[in-house]
């Protein structure tokens, strides 16, 4: 019960015992018999305390998450409050970080997964020259699919949380027109590629809010217990996606990290706090602690 509340039910007890003292003392003048007097008082404190009891009921929880603002808060900490795993190897892959120590290094025969390239390739490129068989995914950029090389595969697809060829992105720097793309599941993806029996050395996601769809349904779906290393770019605009979303996303999130996954490095992009202008990106990198195998 909180402090204000206990207030309340003091002070309406205080309110009673000052009415039973002045009834009792008046019950002469006013005709009232002492047993009238005390069921009248009960019947007003019971009333009382009833009312009182219902306004402590509708105090929300401190400690419970129903508010935009709690969720976006508990996001942001727990993308920059220290590494939950401490990476002795971080190197740079292009514009992308991996953990390479001697528990997660990544070598052939290795599986990469890389959501969103717009015009940048150099992580995509950069782990086909390690030997990785990198596939690259991004409906935006107006290409079919292609080999770029050897090693790096190229699909006119996006990912999110369901299948559908009709999906209409939001308009952005990256989309000006209106349009449809193909979009899948991770599942749907790891099927049509022949590796549901692969584990993915490392899932980078970079797709301008579709991360969360995405994110939670490789959760529900279990796949993160076949990732490694997840690298996402998280995204929180001011107009998208909606604030009633967010206690759904920290929801994600959590059920991520009870599959294994740990931050081993993080590096911000956006922070606006004002509620009309609120913003969050951040580059988060994580490896699966619980990860065993295929």
């Amino acid at each position: 019960m909180a402090v204000g509340s206990r207030t309340v039910v003091i002070s309406l007890a205080g309110a009673a015992l000052l009415a039973v003292v002045v009834l009792y003392i008046t019950q002469d003048q006013i005709g009232y018999t002492k047993n009238t007097i005390m069921r009248m008082i009960s019947s007003e404190v019971s009333t009382q305390m009833k009312g009182a009891v219902e306004h402590l009921n509708e105090n929300k929880d401190p400690l419970k998450i129903t508010e935009w603002w709690q969720a976006s808060s508990l996001l942001k900490w727990d993308w920059e409050k220290p590494p939950e795993y401490t990476c002795s190897k971080i190197e740079k892959k292009g514009n992308w970080h991996i953990c390479n120590d001697k528990t997660f290094e990544v070598k052939p025969p290795c599986l990469v997964y890389s959501f969103g390239i717009w015009t940048d390739w150099s992580f995509d490129d950069a782990m086909g020259t390690v030997d990785c068989e990198v596939h690259s995914f991004d409906p935006s950029i107006g290409k079919t699919s292609f080999n770029r090389s050897k090693n790096v595969h190229f699909h006119d697809l996006g990912l999110s949380g369901n299948d559908s060829d009709t999906y209409v992105p939001t308009k952005d720097i990256y989309v000006k027109t209106t349009t449809t793309w193909k979009i899948r599941r991770l599942k749907t993806i790891m099927e049509m590629l022949g590796h549901t029996n692969r584990h993915l050395d490392v899932l980078k996601i970079d797709i301008e809010t579709s991360e969360w769809p995405a994110v939670k349904d490789i959760a529900a779906s279990g796949l993160f217990s076949k990732v490694r290393q997840f690298g996402v770019e998280w995204h929180l605009f001011p107009t998208y996606p909606n604030k009633s979303e967010y206690l759904g996303f920290y929801a994600g999130v959590m059920a991520m990290k009870k599959q294994g996954l740990r931050t081993f490095r993080a590096d911000f992009h956006n922070r606006n706090y004002a509620e009309k202008t609120f913003r969050f990106q951040a580059d988060v990198n994580y490896v699966n602690i619980l990860y065993k195998g295929t």
